[in-house]
C-alpha cells in the first residue's frame, strides 16, 4: 500500500503542478484518473472513472480568485479508492464531492503560501538578483503545488484505504445500488452547470437538435459532434461574408 500511495501522490502532485509547464490541462479528471489507473495497473477502470468524474465536473473551472471544487484531487484519489476497494463508480462518485471540496480548501492555503513566497521573491528582485528570484519561484511552486498535494493524496490513500474499504463493505447493498443509480444522473448535473454559463436563446435550438439526433435517431456521439462542427463552420463563414459585404458597402459610400 505504501508504494501505491506514493504513486497516487506523484500523479496528483505532477498534475496539480501543471501551470509550471504551460497549463496543458492534465489536471482534468479524464487525464488524472487515466494516469492513476495506469499507475495502479488498471488503466481501463481509470478511463471509466475519469469519464464519470469529468462529466460531474465539466462545468467546474477556477476563474480569477474564485475557488471551485478541486476536480484534480477528486480524479486521483477517488479513482484510486475505486480501484483499490473494488467499489467502482459508486464509491468514486460518493467520495468525489467531499474530496474535491477539501482539495479546494487546500488550494486556498497554497495561494496564501504562494503570496509569502512572492514577498521573498520581490526582495530578490529589488536587489536585481533575478537568479535568486527564479530559485524562490521554483521552490515556492514545487512546494505549494507538488509537495502539498503529494502529501494530501499519500495520506488519503495510505491511511484511509483500509478504513474506506471497511466502510464500503459495511454499507448495505441497497444503498450502494442507489449510489450507482444517482451516479448516472450526475453527468446531467455537470452539463446543466455548463449550459448555465454558455446557453443562449440563439444557441438553444442547436442543443435540442443534437439531443434529438443522439436520443431518438441513435446517431453516434462522434457523428453529432462532427455535425455540430459543420454547423459552426457554416455559421462563421456566413457571418464573415455578411461583415465583408457591410464593409464593402461602407467603402463604396465613402468613395461616392
Amino acid at each position: 500500500m505504501l508504494i501505491k500511495a506514493i504513486l497516487v501522490g506523484l500523479v496528483l502532485g505532477l498534475c496539480k503542478s501543471e501551470w509550471i509547464y504551460g497549463f496543458p490541462q492534465v489536471g482534468r479528471p479524464i487525464v488524472v484518473s487515466t494516469l492513476t489507473g495506469l499507475f495502479l495497473g488498471d488503466p481501463v477502470q481509470g478511463v471509466i472513472m475519469g469519464s464519470v468524474l469529468e462529466l460531474m465536473f465539466i462545468g467546474s473551472f477556477p476563474i480569477g480568485a474564485a475557488v471551485s471544487p478541486d476536480y484534480t484531487s477528486a480524479g486521483a484519489i477517488c479513482t484510486a479508492f475505486a480501484i483499490l476497494t473494488g467499489g467502482g463508480k459508486a464509491v468514486a462518485t460518493a467520495m468525489a464531492l467531499p474530496i474535491a471540496l477539501l482539495g479546494g480548501f487546500i488550494f486556498i492555503g497554497c495561494k496564501l503560501m504562494n503570496a509569502a513566497f512572492g514577498q521573498i521573491m520581490m526582495k530578490y528582485l529589488e536587489k536585481d538578483d533575478s537568479k535568486g528570484a527564479s530559485r524562490i519561484y521554483i521552490m515556492g511552486s514545487v512546494f505549494t503545488c507538488f509537495v502539498v498535494y503529494f502529501a494530501y493524496a499519500f495520506v488519503c490513500i495510505f491511511a484511509g484505504s483500509a478504513a474506506v474499504e471497511a466502510a464500503v463493505n459495511a454499507i448495505p447493498k441497497v444503498i450502494i445500488n442507489g449510489l450507482a443509480a444517482s451516479a448516472n444522473l450526475l453527468p446531467a448535473v455537470g452539463f446543466a452547470l455548463l449550459l448555465q454559463m454558455v446557453i443562449t436563446k440563439k444557441m438553444s435550438p442547436y442543443f435540442f437538435i443534437g439531443f434529438i439526433l443522439a436520443a431518438y435517431l441513435s446517431m453516434p456521439t462522434i457523428a453529432v459532434t462532427l455535425l455540430g462542427i459543420m454547423f459552426v463552420l457554416v455559421m462563421v463563414t456566413s457571418q464573415n461574408n455578411q461583415l465583408a459585404a457591410v464593409e464593402n458597402e461602407g467603402g463604396d459610400e465613402n468613395e461616392f
